[in-house]
């Protein structure tokens, strides 16, 4: 079947996607849903044009997207997770063999295009706008970016597969014309996000009343040149993100995903009690205090963790269900899902630090900020550390820091990337297998779509 990228589902609910605790959520919540109104209608004037953003942020919330289904999947295809046990479109996706086919995934791809046709809706209307036309640009370039960073790590192999990055990505749609699929080159698919976000910059306003803010799209642009071992522009962002002095580290780790919301959030999904409450899907496949999850964590991991001192370790729990490891992160009715926060741009400013070789002490004050909360103040590296040690403890920090959250995957090709294989399942980072093959529905409207190789890894 032929996907429909005007077909937005009429299930969504509405939902705010904050950055900071700001005063627009309430009127974001009391707006119609934009899929209750008729096109010519929504595009008409800037109230229009508002509700069409708006529905763009619904689906990034949503369950296909950041409401669960981008950090199971990549969390699958990575090395931490013990998937023996899994079946059908999760047992080809962990047994890195998936196919055209496979429903999970497919919806996810879908969706990620859904969301950008809505920004395209949005940027192809400026002229409706008065007072917002800039922050409404801004939204929409910032959306775009961000979901076609994350189809393009999961449907191609990373930048730096080639030299020239001239390998092939994934569709870039930038209208609302619905063209047959063409991949694009990674080389251009990276091209257009960074323009997007640079543009985002400079069109959003330092507080957004609970939408994307100049720093969302500053830290967003730090993981994208983080991604493309580009050290210095990925520390000069992250550095810009982190000496704002808006976003604080958390004391605790309960407090990452609370129903009160984590602030070192730069860009998160919001739980708001009775009208919109995302990660059920996350809650779906983790979820440990009532039932065995779906999905489980290796030994090898849970040793990495279990370790003296390391206050991370009661994230996870290797005696209720005896042989199996899970974890707690998501054992709550509700809560608040970070997208960026203050946390990653602290391991992504030390490593670039170290590889550059420059600000290492700036690098290894942010390590000791990680370790101080990780080992409850008992763990620190000197200040004077070399690059070596900094890098490693950031690639370690990150490993344990991030999981379960879709995080792993993208740091075994950005390093694999760079020469070095960490995978610990064994696979080549660059093997067919750990890039997803595109939904039929998209090739079936161009014949000539070019595929990715077929074949698995470990």
């Amino acid at each position: 079947m032929k996907i429909n990228y005007k077909n937005i589902s009429k299930s969504f609910l509405v939902l705010a996607v904050l950055t900071v605790m700001g005063t627009g959520c309430k009127k974001f919540l009391e707006a119609p849903s934009p899929e209750s109104i008729p096109k010519d209608v929504a595009i008409a004037d800037e109230t229009g044009l508002k509700a069409e953003m708006n529905s763009a942020y619904q689906i990034v919330g949503g369950g296909n997207m950041f409401g669960g289904k981008i950090q199971v999947i990549n969390d699958m295809l990575a090395d931490q997770l013990n998937g023996q046990q899994l079946s059908g479109d999760f047992g080809e996706i962990f047994g890195r063999k998936t196919s055209v086919f496979g429903e999970y995934k497919n919806a996810m791809y879908t969706d990620i295009y859904q969301a950008i046709y809505r920004a395209n809706i949005v940027l192809e209307n400026l002229d409706k706008a008065s007072s917002l036309k800039d922050n409404l640009e801004g939204q929409a370039r910032f959306i775009r970016a961000l979901c076609h960073f994350q189809v393009v790590q999961l449907f191609a192999q990373p930048y730096g597969f080639t030299a020239d990055n001239s390998h092939l990505g994934v569709p870039i749609r930038t209208s609302t014309t619905i063209n047959p699929g063409v991949r694009a080159t990674v080389k251009q698919v990276y091209d257009i996000i960074i323009s997007d976000l640079k543009t985002a910059e400079t069109k959003l306003p330092d507080d957004n009343g609970g939408y994307a803010t100049k720093w969302a799209a500053k830290a967003l642009l730090a993981k994208v040149y983080f991604q493309m071992n580009d050290f210095q522009n990925a520390y000069l962002y992250s550095n810009q993100v982190i000496g704002s002095n808006k976003f604080t580290l958390d004391a605790t780790y309960a407090i990452r995903f609370s129903e009160t919301g984590s602030k070192e959030s730069i860009f998160k999904i919001v739980n708001t009690k009775g009208a919109y409450e995302p990660g059920g899907e996350l809650r779906g496949q983790y979820r440990s205090d009532f039932s065995l999850p779906t999905l489980r964590f290796t030994t090898d991991f849970y040793n990495s963790v279990n370790t003296p001192n390391d206050v991370r370790k009661a994230l996870y729990d290797n005696v209720k269900y005896p042989g199996f490891v899970v974890t707690k992160k998501y054992n709550s009715d509700r809560f608040e899902i970070p997208v960026l926060y203050l946390t990653d741009m602290k391991l992504i400013r030390a490593e670039s630090a170290a590889e550059t070789g420059q600000n290492l002490t700036v690098g290894a004050q942010d390590i000791n900020d990680i370790l101080n909360r990780a080992y409850a103040g008992t763990k620190s590296i000197p200040l004077n550390s070399s690059a070596s040690l900094i890098k490693t403890n950031a690639r370690f920090e990150r490993s344990i820091e991030f999981a379960a959250e879709g995080n792993r995957i993208a740091e075994i090709k950005r390093i694999g990337a760079k020469g070095e294989n960490i995978d610990k399942r064994g696979a080549p980072w660059n093997c067919p297998g750990l890039v997803l093959q595109f939904p039929q529905g998209e090739m079936a409207s161009n014949t000539a779509f070019q595929r990715n190789p077929e074949g698995g890894c470990n």
